[in-house]
């Protein structure tokens, strides 16, 4: 997300599953402001809590999804002393493309982590009102294994929420 997308943050009736073993956390009291969902897993694997966020931002200029992603990784390495794309796949349908991509960071303190992260494109009624999902699992090499199914089931959860009354034709 771009600099721009960043301070353009907008709110969308979002509805996902919490795997089990993660609880949620207020964005700002893990630094993550810009976020506005964040999970850690209930056990912390030494001194790195594994963490999931959810951020949303609204992406009015027709840049590509691989730039989109690209813009992801080089935001992340200003904040890290090392960054490598370990693999990116691009996912999705024309009208609404994303992009999976796992990074392999190191901390100015040192510390080996890995985050796995997913873009998705949610269209506007015109392209000035696309939004972009970025979905992040971030943890330690080890650990990020083991709890790579709990992100996938997350992401495959995420869903804009359709709030309709039952007389418009919705179950509530």
């Amino acid at each position: 997300m771009s600099e721009t997308m960043a301070q353009d943050r907008v709110s969308l009736p979002l509805g996902f599953d919490i795997p089990e073993g993660w609880v949620p956390v207020e964005p700002a009291s893990v630094g993550a402001e810009g976020a506005v969902f964040v999970a850690v897993h209930s056990a912390p694997d030494g001194e790195f809590t594994p963490n999931i966020t959810l951020s949303v931002g609204q992406r009015p200029d027709h840049a590509g999804v691989t730039d989109i992603a690209d813009e992801a990784v080089e935001r992340l390495g200003r904040t890290m002393a090392a960054l490598e794309v370990l693999r990116r796949k691009v996912i999705g349908a024309p009208d609404a493309p994303g992009v999976t991509q796992v990074l392999r960071v190191r901390t100015g303190e040192g510390q080996e982590l890995v985050q796995t992260q997913v873009l998705l494109t949610v269209p506007g009624t015109t392209p000035a009102d696309r939004l972009i999902l970025e979905i992040a699992c971030t943890a330690t090499p080890e650990t990020a294994r083991r709890l790579g199914d709990d992100f996938r089931r997350f992401v495959g959860s995420v869903h804009v929420r359709r709030d309709f009354p039952a007389d418009e034709g919705e179950d509530s």
